[in-house]
């Protein structure tokens, strides 16, 4: 299954534990956690009927690193008291997107913060109620382990995949820096940037042809 579950900042190990099982109840395999707190999270206790899993999760210290590889990223927000900018899909999925899929799950008391979401080409949104928007962690992952791994059409062919997240980084460090060259002061503007390149459905051959292009124009203008 090529689904990629990403704990951003996780606080309680235990949370870290559950985690895994769920996603062993669904058959979701791959389990990355980013800079997670306290640093002893591998002892979990509670991962019952999950510890290979577990034992296997991979540790990143950034975002960028733990979705490395994947053509699809969305993030999961109860979007309680913000707008987001980006294209946001309700539970239950009409059509899974293309693969490999990461899915990242914010801290616990926090969620994920704007940089985090300009990773994200989507949020998926699990339906709560209005009184008790915020779900545990845990059950998030389950819920959307779920939905991910229920019977759904097949994306739809027609177009080429998505460049992989290694891609859009190399293409947006390559505009950060030919915007710094060009006097672009970094601030807002550049996290907005930086959100719209991994939010565009931009191919790999297309990434390609736009860093050649932004090579070659520096040059000449050097």
């Amino acid at each position: 299954m090529e689904l990629r579950i990403v704990l951003v900042r996780p606080r309680d190990p235990n949370n870290i534990g559950a985690c895994a099982r769920a996603m062993a109840n669904f058959g979701v395999r791959e389990l990355w956690v980013v800079a997670p707190h306290p640093p002893v999270w591998r002892e979990a206790k509670s991962a019952v009927g999950a510890v290979d899993l577990l034992a296997g999760a991979r540790e990143a210290a950034a975002v960028s690193e733990a979705v490395r590889g994947c053509r699809t990223i969305w993030a999961t927000s109860s979007l309680t008291g913000r707008r987001p900018s980006i294209a946001t899909i309700d539970l239950p999925l009409e059509a899974r997107p293309p693969g490999p899929a990461a899915l990242l799950f914010g801290p616990e008391k926090t969620g994920l913060n704007a940089d985090d979401l300009a990773h994200a080409s989507a949020i998926l949104r699990i339906p709560t109620g209005a009184d008790c928007p915020s779900m545990n962690l845990a059950a998030a992952v389950a819920v959307a382990c779920y939905a991910w791994t229920r019977e759904a059409p097949p994306p739809a062919r027609g177009g080429p995949a998505p460049a992989t997240a290694r891609l859009r980084e190399r293409l947006w460090l390559e505009l950060r820096r030919f915007a710094s060259q060009a006097g672009w002061q970094a601030g807002e503007r550049t996290r907005r940037l930086k959100a719209a390149v991994y939010r565009s459905n931009v191919s790999d051959g297309e990434a390609g042809m736009l860093l050649e292009l932004g090579r070659r124009l520096m040059k000449r203008c050097s």
